[in-house]
């Protein structure tokens, strides 16, 4: 029986895409007949990563916060395999908890860089491609965004400006047959979780874990995979779709406010 590949001989870029939610999008993707070009700054794993599937893997080394790398790494990927279907943006970072009194200015611009500009940069640079095939762009904000999740006013900062500006690149992009949409995930078990895990007190550890599968409806955390096939689906299946904001958040903002308090 014929696989049925629904990303077969098609290109997309995933930045960020060797751990985490990127990485589960790329695994996706090349398991579904992808090329997959990745933009990440972690060699040790960029330059290792093969695909387990009929896919392809192309790790590009890319600071998502220098435009003159962005700009390249698009023409490298276009150079290799003449098109880009699909861009996923997923470059992030979420700093230590702290309420506003404790974040700079300096480091709010600096995650500007990264978890907005970058995405912006990106599409700015792809979307020309992308227009020549009738791709789609899909951009990874938070379910923190929905939420307003707490000590953290930076981060959903820049996480509720990347759906707004896919809801007006949407717009934009329309007429060109290009769709624009984003993904909201809720906890995912991902290396960056845990980075920031050993950052606070085991008790507030303890806590956040006891909170996040408490407010999940599933009742536990997503596996990368998980927002993988989310953005699978964006991208191969949902043709209709455009301007639109997928939460994959197991139900954790069904009455997450009042549940706070």
């Amino acid at each position: 029986m014929a696989l049925n590949l629904r990303f077969k001989d098609k290109v997309a870029i995933v930045t960020g895409g060797c751990k985490g939610i990127g990485r589960g999008c790329v695994d996706i993707f090349v398991e579904n007949g992808g090329k997959v070009a990745v933009f990440d700054i972690d060699d040790s794993i960029g330059e290792t990563m093969k695909p387990e599937g009929p896919g392809e893997v192309f790790y590009i080394h890319c600071d998502m916060t220098k435009e003159e790398q962005i700009k390249a790494a698009v023409e490298a990927t276009v150079a290799k395999y003449q098109k880009i279907d699909c861009l996923v943006n997923n470059a992030g970072w979420h700093p230590p908890p702290r309420t506003i009194d404790g974040f700079s200015s300096e480091e709010f611009r600096q995650l500007l860089d990264l978890n907005l500009i970058g995405y912006f940069l990106t599409c700015k640079f792809a979307l020309p491609y992308i227009r020549q095939t009738k791709g789609s762009v899909v951009n990874i904000s938070s379910g923190a965004f929905t939420v307003g999740q707490p000590e953290s006013v930076t981060y959903v900062a820049t996480k509720g400006g990347i759906v707004g500006m896919t809801r007006a690149l949407a717009t934009d992009e329309g007429k060109h047959g290009v769709r624009v949409n984003s993904i909201s995930p809720g906890c995912v078990w991902t290396p960056l979780f845990e980075e920031w895990a050993k950052t606070v007190d085991k008790k507030v550890m303890d806590d956040i874990k006891d909170i996040s599968i408490l407010f999940q409806i599933l009742r536990r955390f997503a596996d990368p995979r998980e927002i993988g096939m989310a953005c699978l689906f964006l991208a191969a299946d949902a043709t209709f779709t455009t301007g639109e904001d997928i939460s994959c958040t197991a139900g954790i903002e069904r009455g997450y406010g009042l549940k706070m308090q």
